[in-house]
């Protein structure tokens, strides 16, 4: 018979409970105790740093809004002064609207000198002369419906705004610091630019036809951009007039505006040249032309092509009496040349290119010179449509 199973006599767990229970009881009793102490601590802490951050937080954003207002008063400062100096340049001006846009977006406007400014004019009229450019041609690269008329006008427009740009440059060089005497400077200044301005109507001139129905069709096109570039010379020619002047001398002035006379002739023609006018002609020429054959050739512009290219002593054509049927261009690499006639109605070219046989304006000159200095002597050029002469130089 199997022994009888001894169980061990357990202690009740309820007797070890009240002590477990008062020790958990003061353990949580004492921990709310020292986290309300932590968290004063604590919290007085960052109450004392907040404190101090917002301060200074303070003290930093009331020195931002007087800078800000400081820089809001520099800022009103510098575009009311920009705004006086565009009135000042722009007074007396013909366009002050294209004045006024073109000069808003100059920096330092306020402070640059006149003749800078003038530069800046006119080294917008030269992009825009780019931009007429670059739009004629396009038109001429698609010739398909254009009329005789567009074409011939278009092919003169790009051969203007050729001359333009190089008009226009010798401008801004002329503007440029320690270039000649300021008063010689800007004498040449209005020649070129004076020229610049023609150049534009011209090249619009060449689409009017012999009636309206034979008009070109391309002009309202391409108008806009050649008018702005007008304006923009023509406001740099009046801002050019504030610059300061060569003063007038007393004397006798053989035209008006080109200088006193001297010894007959005006004070800009050399002594080699009143020498060489005063001495027979035949014996000062270095060509003859004779419509009788007697010279070296019988028409005018076979002694033009013959002369030298770039010049840079006179040569001098002796064209004897006699009326002489042609159109004469003188381009410029024709220098230093001079024309000798036998006297007013003794030697006379004449031609008579118009509108009717679809010669443009800038075609139809009978005599066409573009040299920068150049003399004619008792020479008479005459047409019975249009324009006699273009003289693009600066004395003649």
């Amino acid at each position: 018979m199997a022994p009888p199973t001894v169980r061990p006599k357990l202690r009740p767990a309820a007797a070890k409970l009240p002590l477990t229970a008062t020790v958990l009881s003061l353990a949580l009793l004492l921990l709310p105790l020292g986290f309300v102490a932590t968290h004063r601590a604590f919290s007085g802490g960052v109450a004392v740093s907040t404190s101090a951050t917002g301060d200074e937080r303070h003290r930093e954003e009331r020195v931002l809004l007087a800078g800000n207002k400081d820089d809001g008063n520099a800022d009103a400062a510098a575009a009311a002064e920009h705004a006086a100096a565009v009135d000042r340049h722009c007074a007396g001006t013909l366009h002050r609207e294209v004045c006024a846009s073109t000069l808003a977006s100059i920096p330092n406007l306020a402070r640059k000198p006149l003749r800078d400014v003038i530069s800046d004019v006119v080294a917008r009229a030269a992009a825009a002369v780019r931009a007429s450019s670059s739009n004629c041609s396009s038109y001429l690269r698609r010739p398909r419906g254009l009329r005789v008329r567009d074409r011939l006008a278009l092919s003169d427009c790009l051969e203007l705004f050729g001359r333009t740009l190089g008009q226009l440059g010798t401008a801004a060089d002329e503007l440029s610091a320690g270039n000649r005497t300021a008063e010689e400077s800007i004498a040449g200044v209005q020649t070129v630019l004076s020229a610049a301005l023609t150049n534009q109507y011209t090249c619009l001139e060449g689409f009017a036809g012999p009636s309206a129905s034979e008009d070109g069709r391309v002009r309202p096109y391409i108008q806009g951009r050649i008018y702005h570039v007008a304006h923009l010379v023509s406001n740099s020619l009046a801002m050019l007039r504030r610059l300061p002047q060569r003063r007038r001398r007393r004397g006798r002035e053989a035209l008006e505006g080109y200088g006193r006379v001297r010894r007959g002739f005006p004070s800009w023609v050399s002594a080699g040249d009143r020498r060489r006018l005063l001495e027979p002609s035949a014996g000062a020429a270095d060509l003859v032309v004779a419509k009788d054959g007697s010279g070296n050739f019988t028409t005018v512009g076979e002694a033009v092509a013959a002369a030298p290219n770039n010049s840079d002593s006179r040569f001098v054509i002796y064209i004897k009496a006699g009326g002489y049927f042609e159109n004469v261009e003188v381009g410029p690499e024709k220098t230093n040349l001079m024309f000798v006639g036998d006297g007013m109605w003794k030697t006379v070219i004449k031609a008579s290119r118009n509108v009717v046989d679809n010669s443009t304006t800038y075609r139809s000159a009978t005599l066409a010179i573009e040299e920068d200095d150049a003399s004619e002597r008792e020479q008479r050029s005459r047409t019975g449509e249009f324009l006699a002469a273009i003289v693009e130089r600066d004395v003649s």
